[in-house]
């Protein structure tokens, strides 16, 4: 016999529905985020080709620091707390984009992504 697959719509206890990306930043250096459950996913436009080299990023339990190439490209206190062992960075595109993945402590959904901003 079935279970009960597809009951959870109905129920209204489904997942959530994935938050679209949001712009981010300011000056030259932009970049976006966007927030699916637990874990937020941040892509940072570079400017020119960088390598693991170029990158300092510090993740903690509430605040983010990303350098590339010795300039911070961001800096300051989360909008919520992450499990700073389990968030990770890549870059992609040949070098010409940073992404970072966070893993929030709770799925209640960020306004925004640093404190303060959008």
């Amino acid at each position: 016999m079935g279970g009960m697959g597809g009951m959870e719509g109905m129920m209204g206890g489904g997942p959530k529905q994935p938050m679209d990306e949001v712009d981010g930043g300011q000056g030259d250096t932009k970049w976006k985020w966007e927030m699916n459950d637990d874990e937020i996913l941040v892509r940072i436009a570079l400017s020119k080709p960088t390598t693991k080299k170029d990158l300092k990023v510090t993740f903690a339990h509430k605040t983010l620091k990303v350098e590339v190439h010795g300039e911070t490209i961001i800096d300051g206190k989360l909008e919520g707390a992450v499990h700073a062992d389990e968030c990770t960075w890549c870059i992609a595109e040949k070098g010409a984009e940073l992404q970072l993945m966070l893993v929030a402590t709770s799925g209640n959904r960020w306004v925004s992504l640093m404190d303060g901003s959008d």
